[in-house]
């Protein structure tokens, strides 16, 4: 006899709109539907349409542009790496994502300093300048950027792609914590001389001292977090 599966709601909520998206009226390019939106239509709570356009992401339907909104990607399935597949199906938490940093941005660092060149130098060094700035303005969104573009050029810098796409997976979700982070005036004041000191390592072309100023720096973000209360 064989055992009939009922689905759950979520996945009923997937097939619902798996098949919007596949309608003919629905073009790629197309925004979706907010999460609000799709509740209303759908009755069903914020958790499950969470759940589905994940899936639906995850299936290559779907994708995320940053501060505009989630839009039709494809009308068929497009498989995405396992990875990436990954991180968009499961929850993170800013403390597991900040243990893995710990980790690796000082091995990206180090190997960063061993590859440089003048040119990149500069390039950290114009970021730290920006950062100035906006610390001064005390812009906390410009220095969540600042903060950004300063880790993710140095996994640039490093050359090795995994590293460099799991960062890039990794800072997709920190953007509200970078944001909250730089609100706080004392964050704003101890992150400046931090950077300072990785691209000092970086001039004087210094890998073991560069590794340990980004471990030290990880760490007090790591302890910075564990007494917040941004933890999501």
């Amino acid at each position: 006899m064989v055992t009939i599966q009922k689905k759950s709601t979520t996945q009923l909520v997937v097939e619902d709109l798996r098949a919007h998206i596949q309608n003919d009226s629905t073009q790629v390019g197309d925004r979706f539907p907010t999460e609000k939106e799709l509740c209303s239509t759908l009755g069903v709570g914020r958790g499950t349409v969470r759940e589905a356009v994940k899936i639906l992401i995850a299936e290559g339907f779907l994708e995320i542009k940053l501060g505009l909104g989630t839009f039709v990607k494809s009308k068929i399935p497009v498989p995405n790496d396992s990875l990436s597949n990954w991180f968009l199906t499961n929850e993170m938490g800013l403390q597991d994502l900040t243990i893995v940093r710990v980790t690796l941005e000082p091995l990206a660092t180090r190997l960063a300093i061993e590859h440089c060149t003048d040119d990149q130098i500069a390039a950290l060094k114009e970021i730290q300048d920006k950062a100035v700035s906006a610390a001064e303005r005390q812009d906390a969104t410009a220095l969540a950027r600042c903060d950004e573009e300063f880790h993710r050029t140095i996994f640039a810098i490093s050359g090795n792609a995994l590293l460099i796409e799991i960062n890039n997976m990794i800072a997709g979700q920190l953007t509200q914590f970078r944001q909250n982070t730089f609100k706080i005036k004392n964050n704003i004041d101890n992150f400046i001389p931090a950077h300072a000191a990785i691209i000092h390592a970086f001039e004087t072309r210094d890998a073991v001292l560069g590794e340990k100023k980004m471990k030290q720096h990880m760490k007090k973000v790591s302890k910075d977090l564990e007494s917040s209360k941004y933890n999501s």
